[in-house]
């Protein structure tokens, strides 16, 4: 579907995504509280007003993203590769970095994969998205911190994250990137945010600062799994990348009180996959006919697109120089309509235990990058 008189992606995709809410909306409608129907909406993806998103003529143009990279290719990812795939006129070079293969438990949510790609690195899908574009697609099937390590030059002009967990979007941070777009999903709503470092605005680490003890990865595994008493064991597979042995798969299908041969299959496989495809993929709830209730949160496709498509547009604006709100904080609920005001301004945290408040760091970020500190950090090309 078209989006007006413009050859640009981002308003067809997004309307798509308010779409499929609006028909989410209505048939779990007796479930949702407050889940009434969108009557109208008009948006503009370039500034996020609601009201006369239509004064501003569409516009197509020639952007060079420069060196950007893309951190993270998952569901907001696929949404960021959906829309850069389909905007003409891109040039430049974009680095996209994650270390995992595409699982069969993925389809449901990744808009660019199907049958044919289960196990292919999802940076090599990435590359084959972008083939068709004038864009220069390094791929890095690896952990962002081993692709920092790798590196000789740690200059990251711009950085689109699509990450999953706090920890990682902290490591991003922490290899201070001149300018950051971040994108996420979460039970109560999607967005973007966008960072500067040294500009007195929040960065991308005041945005995730711990506010008291949180539990481990290994330990809300473990807990999933239904094996509390297992921590230190699956803290040891989850570090190590190493398959499950038979004997580990039999405890979790004693513990999940399910048949063990449909959980054999997964034997030698390393442990993040099971987990996420025996629980989050929602293989032992089919085994236990719904008896074994697992709390799992895993965005709807049409959340986890749009949250993408805000990614690429916000990197793309900014890459062409618009005039950009850095640090604020765009929201979304596709579980409402639309509301009036989405933008949320976030301050600096306040407690001066962030990076950027740390001037150890703030004066590394500015030997790296100068006199074009303000400059960049505004969006300015």
């Amino acid at each position: 579907m078209g989006s007006g008189s413009s050859l640009l992606p981002y308003g067809a995709g997004a309307a798509s995504c308010f779409a499929a809410a609006n028909v989410f909306r209505t048939i779990f409608a007796s479930q949702l509280t407050g889940a009434e129907l969108d009557e109208n909406i008009d948006l503009s993806l370039r500034t996020y007003n609601k009201s006369n998103a239509g004064d501003s003529s569409p516009l197509n143009f020639p952007v060079d993203l420069g060196e950007t990279h893309l951190v993270g290719l998952g569901a907001i990812g696929h949404g960021s590769l959906w829309a850069l795939a389909r905007q003409s006129g891109l040039s430049g070079r974009l680095h996209v970095v994650d270390h995992e293969a595409v699982e069969l438990s993925n389809l449901q949510r990744y808009v660019l994969a199907g049958q044919a790609e289960v196990g292919l690195s999802k940076a090599a899908l990435a590359t084959n998205a972008l083939r068709s574009t004038a864009l220069e697609v390094e791929a890095h099937p690896m952990k962002w911190a081993e692709y920092v390590a790798r590196r000789s030059d740690w200059v990251f002009d711009r950085v689109g994250v699509a990450l999953d967990t706090a920890a990682d979007r902290l490591a991003v941070q922490g290899a201070l990137p001149r300018w950051i777009a971040n994108a996420w999903t979460q039970e109560q709503d999607l967005g973007i945010s966008r960072h500067g470092f040294d500009d007195g605005q929040a960065c991308l680490c005041c945005m995730y600062m711990p506010t008291g003890k949180s539990k481990d990865e290994h330990q809300l595994v473990a807990e999933e799994l239904g094996m509390p008493e297992a921590q230190d064991e699956v803290k040891t597979l989850l570090q190590s990348n190493t398959g499950v042995p038979n004997e580990f798969v039999a405890r979790v299908a004693t513990a999940m009180v399910v048949p063990f041969e449909p959980l054999a299959a997964f034997v030698g496989q390393p442990l993040r996959s099971f987990y996420q495809q025996a629980i989050c993929g929602g293989l032992v709830f089919q085994l236990s006919e719904g008896s074994r209730l697992v709390r799992t949160v895993v965005p709807m496709a049409f959340q986890s697109a749009l949250a993408g498509i805000m990614l690429a547009a916000d990197l793309v604006k900014h890459s062409a120089g618009f005039p950009m709100s850095p640090t604020t904080s765009t929201r979304v609920n596709l579980l409402r309509p639309l509301g009036s005001h989405l933008h949320d301004p976030k301050a600096k945290d306040s407690s001066g235990r962030c990076i950027c408040s740390d001037e150890d760091f703030i004066a590394a970020y500015r030997l790296k990058y100068g006199c074009a500190v303000e400059q960049l950090s505004n969006g300015s090309a």
